[in-house]
C-alpha cells in the first residue's frame, strides 16, 4: 500500500513579489501622481512666492533643485507643474471620450445622413493636426486652464469616435441587440443599456493611451506662449 503526500501552497511572499514584479508600473505612476497632489501641499516652500536674497541658488538641502531668478524653489514647481499637467491631460482626455463616445456612437448606430456627416467632419478634423486645432482655439478663448483642456479635448474627439463607431457596428448586428429591439426597447434605452457597455473597453483603452499625447499638446501649448498663466508652473 503506497503513501501519497498532499501539499498545498498557501498564497503568500511568492505571490506578493510576483504581483510586484507584474504590475509595478502602475505602483509607480500610482506614486508619481500621489507626489504630484502631495508634494505642492506639504512642501515648506511656495511655487509662487519669490524670494530675491535666495534668486539662482544651487540645489541644497532646502532647494533640491536650486531656485529660479525669483527665488522660488523649482523642486515644489516642478511638482507643481506636474500636478496641472496631469489635470489638464485628464480633464481633455475625459472630454475627448464623452464626445467620441456620444456623437461616434450613436452615428454607427442610427446610420444614415447622421453618420454620413459625423464621419466627414471626422475626417477633416483627422487630416489637420489636432494641436494645430488646439492652438486656434486657445488663441480664440485666451489662455487659461479651461481653455486649454477643452480646446485638447474638441481637438481630440475625431479618433474616439471613429473607433466608437466601429464597435457599435460591430456590436448592434448581434443577436441579443436584435433580440432586444424586436421586444419593444426603445433606441435610446437600446444604444445606453445594451450596445455601449459593449464598446467602451477598447475606447478606454484608446483614451488612456492617448494622456502622453495631451501631455505633450500642453506642454506644446505653454511653449507657445498659450498655457497656463504666471505664477502657475507647467
Amino acid at each position: 500500500m503506497s503513501e501519497s503526500v498532499v501539499t498545498s501552497t498557501i498564497p503568500g511572499t511568492a505571490s506578493v513579489v510576483s504581483a510586484l514584479r507584474r504590475d509595478w508600473p502602475v505602483y509607480i505612476l500610482v506614486l508619481w501622481v500621489l507626489a504630484a497632489l502631495l508634494i505642492p501641499e506639504i512642501w515648506p516652500d511656495s511655487y509662487f512666492e519669490t524670494n530675491y536674497d535666495a534668486a539662482l541658488e544651487g540645489p541644497s538641502l532646502r532647494h533640491p533643485m536650486g531656485t529660479d531668478p525669483l527665488g522660488r524653489d523649482l523642486f515644489v514647481r516642478v511638482w507643481m507643474g506636474a500636478r496641472i499637467s496631469l489635470a489638464i491631460a485628464a480633464l481633455s482626455r475625459l472630454l475627448a471620450l464623452v464626445l467620441g463616445t456620444l456623437l461616434g456612437g450613436w452615428a454607427g448606430y442610427r446610420g444614415g445622413w447622421l453618420d454620413l456627416a459625423v464621419m466627414r467632419v471626422v475626417d477633416v478634423m483627422l487630416a489637420f493636426p489636432s494641436l494645430l486645432l488646439a492652438v486656434a482655439l486657445v488663441a480664440l478663448w485666451g489662455p487659461s486652464l479651461v481653455s486649454l483642456f477643452v480646446a485638447i479635448g474638441i481637438a481630440s474627439w475625431a479618433e474616439i469616435a471613429r473607433l466608437m463607431r466601429a464597435q457599435v457596428l460591430s456590436v448592434k448586428t448581434t443577436e441579443y441587440v436584435q433580440a432586444a429591439g424586436a421586444l419593444g426597447c426603445e433606441p435610446i434605452p437600446l444604444f445606453f443599456r445594451h450596445i455601449l457597455p459593449n464598446c467602451l473597453t477598447p475606447v478606454l483603452v484608446w483614451t488612456t493611451t492617448g494622456m502622453a499625447g495631451a501631455i505633450l499638446a500642453e506642454a506644446g501649448l505653454s511653449f507657445l506662449g498659450l498655457g497656463v498663466e504666471p505664477p502657475l508652473p507647467s
